[in-house]
């Protein structure tokens, strides 16, 4: 099964891994490692360094932003390793990829799905039916 790396400034990545899981229920092979507030770029990227010697293949590592520590450490650890980086992660995207994960998938699928526009996420939702009161139904219930 393809390994998972979740990274992020902050506590970012732990608390989509945990929303995740929620979701879609406990998940193999996915971790979270987060930048610690003061923790030193070279510090973070050995711990990248010791996961990433963790997994046995090619592999994904999300992080949250292009160009910050994160994203950085993890692209000077691309020589060393193979996996795939991918920036912006959010929680529709994560969802795709464990929900389409089976033991056969390989990376290249795996990121294509990350990389799919349905999985961006983002969008303007108008609730306000040109004024009127119009209410959302909250449950499956009847009542």
């Amino acid at each position: 099964m393809v390994d998972i790396l979740l990274i992020s400034h902050g506590p970012f990545c732990e608390g989509l891994l945990a929303s995740l899981q929620m979701i879609a229920g406990p998940q193999e092979h996915v971790e979270a490692l987060s930048l610690k507030e003061g923790q030193s770029p070279d510090d973070y990227r050995d711990q990248i360094e010791a996961k990433l010697k963790t997994f046995k293949k090619k592999s994904l590592v999300f992080c949250d932003i292009k160009g910050g520590t994160p994203y950085n450490s993890a692209g000077f650890l691309k020589s060393k390793f193979d996996f795939d980086l991918i920036t912006g992660m959010n929680l529709p995207m994560l969802i795709s990829v464990v929900t389409t994960r089976t033991e056969s998938s390989t990376v290249d699928e795996l990121t294509n799905t990350a990389l799919m526009n349905e999985n961006k996420g983002i969008e303007l939702i108008n609730l306000s039916n040109q004024g009127g009161h119009k209410h959302a139904k909250l449950s499956l219930n009847k009542d």
